[in-house]
């Protein structure tokens, strides 16, 4: 072990176990479970027949794949705050931990603008990108979502000093954006702004993911996580989890109720509502204390699904680029299939997709933990290489 300024460098096995210590298990868990039901929305959306989503039990199912926006977006939020929550004064004087968290956040807008590019090259993309292909590329995917909102919560983390008053205003920020979300979806943001920027507002220009009210699922997800910091601090985890936990099981049945007579009423909004946002905030609080609960009794503190959640950016860009992009002869697996798949052949797809995925994630966590030097050579290189061929090619 040697000194390298304020860093000390460990045995690639002793920083992993460190690692493990201090990581928070059951957030890689809720997003494992959130990485295999999206695989599964993708390949159902690519592949399986419409005539069999009339079926009564793709309704379950569509309720479950609405969660998993949600729970990428909180968790995002909540593991932000816990990584530099405490940690303000080495954000402000440009420590080792800003540019991580920084790089970090480029690396999230990065990789989402890169799923939506119509041509890796921006010479192409000059010449023959349609102005429906550079509306999808500009839309705000769930990637430029988490993005955007970590950014503003890294800036305000430099910029307030009281923890109290951090968690006030973020808090704040989340409640508001939920709140004001109808009013927002009426406006088109195009009349004041370049369409790069109108489209992060609503759905107005095409975005799955605008800031209203998704941004809302972010900031109140740090605000739990700082919830989750305090009572960890005060030993009154266990109780507090225990209420918070009956609490959202409560408010969420009472949510699916009422959403399920508000949609009677063709007059009525539901994804622009507080009710739709709510339900689906308590279902994920809901979610986050099963996964903490089961790691306890089964004092389980590791495995397979901590690597899947840990890599989910990984999992994320790779699934997509194999089912979307135009990679078979000049084809995509989605216009191959063009959703003439029974249940089975579904299932079989799906299964063949999630192992493939969860092979990546364990093989590049692995190299991370135990070869960090080689894998961030890795990763620089295919970095340069592409930004090679995207500038000149």
């Amino acid at each position: 072990m040697y000194e390298y300024g304020n860093r000390k460098t460990l045995h690639p096995s002793i920083l992993a176990n460190t690692m493990n210590r201090s990581r928070a298990h059951h957030i890689d868990y809720l997003k494992a479970w959130a990485v295999i039901v999206m695989i599964e929305v993708h390949v159902v959306n690519c592949f399986l027949n419409p005539s069999l989503r009339t079926a009564w039990w793709f309704h379950i199912v569509h309720f479950i794949n609405g969660l998993v926006a949600p729970v990428f977006i909180f968790t995002a939020g909540f593991s932000f705050v816990l990584s530099v929550m405490k940690k303000r004064e080495e954000l402000i004087h440009f420590s080792y931990l800003f540019f991580r968290r920084a790089g970090r956040i480029l690396l999230i807008f990065l990789v989402g603008y890169l799923i939506h590019v119509p041509y890796f090259s921006l010479k192409n993309i000059i010449i023959y990108a349609s102005p429906a292909e550079l509306k999808s590329f500009y839309s705000s995917d769930v990637l430029q979502c988490i993005g955007s909102g970590l950014l503003v919560l890294l800036f305000l983390r430099m910029a307030i000093k009281s923890d109290t008053l951090y968690h006030s205003i973020i808090t704040g920020i989340g409640l508001l954006v939920v709140f004001i979300t109808p009013q927002v979806w009426k406006i088109d943001f195009g009349q004041w702004f370049p369409l790069p920027i109108a489209t992060y507002f609503n759905e107005i220009h095409g975005s799955l993911f605008p800031l209203f009210p998704w941004h809302g699922f972010l900031f109140l997800g740090a605000s739990y996580g700082i919830v989750h910091l305090h009572n960890s601090n005060n030993n009154h985890d266990s109780m507090s989890s225990k209420l918070l936990t009956t609490i959202s099981i409560i408010i969420s049945i009472s949510g699916i109720v009422t959403m399920h007579f508000l949609s009677k009423n063709p007059a009525y909004t539901i994804k622009t509502s507080a009710i739709f946002f709510i339900t689906r905030y308590a279902l994920v609080i809901v979610l986050l204390h099963f996964f903490r609960w089961y790691l306890h009794i089964k004092k389980n503190q590791g495995g397979l699904f901590t690597s899947i959640g840990k890599e989910s950016l990984l999992v994320y860009w790779l699934h997509l680029q194999i089912l979307y992009r135009h990679i078979f002869n000049g084809r995509s697996l989605e216009i191959i299939v063009s959703q003439n798949f029974n249940l089975t052949e579904c299932l079989t797809a799906f299964l063949l997709l999630a192992a493939l995925m969860f092979g990546a994630a364990i093989l590049w966590n692995t190299l991370k933990q135990y070869y960090p030097a080689v894998s961030r050579k890795i990763f620089t290189g295919i970095l340069l290489i592409g930004l090679i061929k995207f500038l000149f090619f």
